[in-house]
């Protein structure tokens, strides 16, 4: 039996908590540095590291039943309650049957023309930003994102409630890191107004929703909408439908999920292709057989564009992490696991193994040709996840970045400042340091 390599950076018990909640990936590339694919680093308790893809390929599939999620997922349930990606067991599997049927093919299509619609109404108001001040592209990112979610979820919302969710999902990620990363300042997040501001916010938001289920429930209508699809899904084994905690469950996990990844995703690739004149053309080139925003069969005739989004989420993987919890004393790899080990898996350091891909700090989107996806082992490559939960919206994301990509590259070129640079700063999503800024013109 192999021993785990231990990575130590000091004596002092504290040092290593706080450098890693300071600068999360320098600090866990250090560790990759030091000890190679898999190590264990003690933050409050210990971890095992890993950016092997053998470790995500037990963990995540071919002995998943032997894990359960981590804490650093958990400590989401007062938000997400205990919708798809916090539940687990035969609870989980329950509710991923009943929620399944909201992303098949037919319903995407239906989902897609309320995404182009959006989009080409978000890409005119960009009109007013061409050749005027630098744009903050996390928030008009933030912005047309959550509109798209927000329409399919829940049909019309007035823009008042959709600003209040826009500033209540910031403030409520970054109160929610804080506590995970520093829990050194919990009594203070008790005195100071942010446990109270977090527990307001969340109210607001948990009132909008069970308004909305009530509302639609005595309406009688049926807009094609998730909340109809949530509000109609029944167990075809018990006859069962969910009751309204668990609807907005899932309606809130379909929305602080889906939405924050895809704008992040997307923010990313504007940064990039500030830089790459050359992969700008061959989108336009693409995007030569639509107007204004592609139709769904139009998308599937822009491979090049899909292979740019495929790049962007390698090189930025806005989930850029995931945590288990083993629940049974097992081997991986020839290390032993016991009972109750956190496994941090980085997706980030996954996407940029030197032992994996070429090359891999620059942004190609030739790595997703077709004939080189095919030589390429499964696990090298997990933006959404793997087995059996993996992320059940990914073709909704993949869909709604291309289209919205391939429209404003279409329309606009996005130009940086000279000399400037973005530093990266993961939440729970991986954002940027401090926005990112670019001009229209």
């Amino acid at each position: 039996m192999r021993t785990i390599p231990e990575f130590k950076i000091s004596r002092i018990p504290l040092l290593a908590p706080i450098r890693f909640a300071g600068d999360p990936l320098h600090f866990l590339r250090q560790g990759f540095d030091a000890c190679g694919d898999t190590y264990k680093i003690r933050l409050f308790r210990e971890f095992i590291i890993t950016r092997d893809p053998a470790f995500f390929r037990h963990v995540l599939q071919q002995h998943h039943k032997n894990f359960k999620k981590g804490n650093s997922v958990r400590m989401l349930r007062p938000v997400l309650g205990n919708g798809l990606v916090i539940s687990d067991g035969d609870f989980w599997l329950r509710q991923r049957r009943l929620v399944q049927p909201a992303f098949h093919r037919e319903r995407l299509l239906d989902l897609f023309n309320t995404m182009g619609e959006l989009t080409a109404a978000f890409v005119d108001e960009l009109e007013q930003c061409r050749g005027k001040d630098a744009i903050d592209v996390d928030a008009k990112m933030m912005g047309i994102t959550s509109d798209i979610a927000l329409k399919t979820l829940f049909g019309n919302m007035n823009t008042e409630d959709k600003d209040q969710i826009y500033q209540q999902v910031s403030r409520t990620q970054t109160y929610l890191v804080s506590r995970a990363r520093k829990p050194y300042r919990l009594p203070l997040m008790a005195i100071n107004g942010e446990d109270r501001r977090f527990k307001s916010d969340l109210a607001y938001f948990n009132n909008l929703i069970y308004d909305f289920i009530r509302k639609r429930r005595l309406s009688g209508e049926t807009p094609n909408d998730l909340l109809q699809l949530l509000l109609d899904s029944t167990d075809e084994e018990t006859g069962e439908q969910m009751n309204d905690e668990q609807i907005r469950d899932e309606a809130i996990t379909m929305f602080a999920a889906g939405h924050e990844t895809s704008a992040t995703g997307l923010s990313w690739l504007l940064w990039e292709l500030s830089a790459q004149p050359e992969i700008v053309a061959r989108i336009r080139k693409e995007s030569e057989i639509f107007e204004a925003t592609p139709g769904f069969e139009q998308l599937i005739q822009m491979p090049y564009t899909r292979q740019v989004v495929e790049e962007g989420l390698r090189l930025y993987p806005p989930a850029w992490t995931m945590t288990r919890e083993s629940t049974v004393d097992q081997e991986i790899e020839g290390y032993a696991v016991p009972k109750g080990s956190s496994v941090f898996m980085s997706i980030f350091e996954l996407h940029r193994n030197p032992n994996l891909w070429e090359n891999p700090s620059a942004f190609n989107p030739d790595n997703f040709q077709a004939e080189t996806v095919r030589n390429r082992a499964k696990f090298n490559y997990l933006p959404f996840g793997a087995g059996p939960r993996i992320c059940i919206g990914q073709q909704f994301a993949l869909m709604e970045m291309q289209l919205v990509l391939s429209a404003m590259v279409k329309r606009f070129d996005f130009v940086r400042e000279p000399g400037s640079s973005v530093g990266m700063h993961p939440q729970i999503v991986l954002k940027s340091t401090n926005g990112i800024k670019l001009y229209l013109r």
